[in-house]
Parts: structure tokens; C-alpha cells; sequence
């Protein structure tokens, strides 16, 4: 006895929020023995990719504590945020990583800095 018609699935992909816009800065930034000159690439309030030349000793999994030192135009002061790293490549001539932020600056440094970015960038286009 049949119950109900069998249908065909129907796979349908869930409707993703537009990504925010993402921008790059280069910044003075301290992780775990790391301190130096980065280029912040793909910044957003939910992480970043940071590239150097000079390796940083940290672990993919793994959460540490980070300083930022953003350039002196954007007049916002240096601060601290937790991120955790989800990615790491290295080769002789280059380190990168990609960071979640697991816990943002206590103050709107971050999205300060980010506007700054922002409007810096709209400014060249």
C-alpha cells in the first residue's frame, strides 16, 4: 500500500548575508613575541588576515592576546583584543594568518579604526 508519493529533494542553499565590505591597513601589532609592522588584510569586526615578514610563534586553535597600533592618522589609540587563530602559512619570505576575533576591545577602537579604513579607502576610489 502506498502512502504518500515519493518527491524528488529539492536541495536548496541557505540565503547568506551579504559579507561586509573588508579593507587592509598596515598597523604596528604585538602577538605572542611577535611585534613588529603587519599588513592587516580583509579587516572586519569579525577578524582579519595579517601578513608580515617576520614569523609569529602562534598555534591554529588557539587564542592570544593581541595589540594594535594603528597608524597615527587614524587618530585611535592602540589597543588590545583576543583573537583566535584559524589559519597559518609560512615560507621564507612571508608569514600569514587568518584571525577570528574572539573578544573585541572593551571601547569602539576596532569599529573606530575600521571606519577610518573605510572612509580612507572611499577617499582613493
Amino acid at each position: 500500500m502506498l502512502l504518500k508519493k515519493k518527491e524528488k529533494a529539492v536541495h536548496t542553499s541557505p540565503k547568506t548575508a551579504p559579507r561586509p565590505p573588508r579593507y587592509s591597513t598596515v598597523a604596528r601589532v604585538a602577538i605572542n613575541g611577535f611585534e613588529g609592522a603587519a599588513i592587516l588584510r580583509n579587516i572586519s569586526i569579525g577578524g582579519f588576515c595579517m601578513e608580515s615578514r617576520t614569523y609569529a610563534a602562534i598555534t591554529v586553535g588557539e587564542i592570544y592576546k593581541m595589540n594594535i597600533q594603528p597608524e597615527s592618522g587614524s587618530q585611535v589609540n592602540s589597543f588590545d583584543l583576543e583573537v583566535e587563530v584559524r589559519w597559518v602559512r609560512s615560507t621564507e619570505t612571508r608569514f600569514s594568518a587568518g584571525l577570528s576575533i574572539a573578544k573585541p576591545p572593551l571601547d569602539r577602537s576596532l569599529a573606530r579604526y575600521i571606519d577610518y579604513i573605510a572612509q580612507r579607502a572611499k577617499g582613493l576610489s
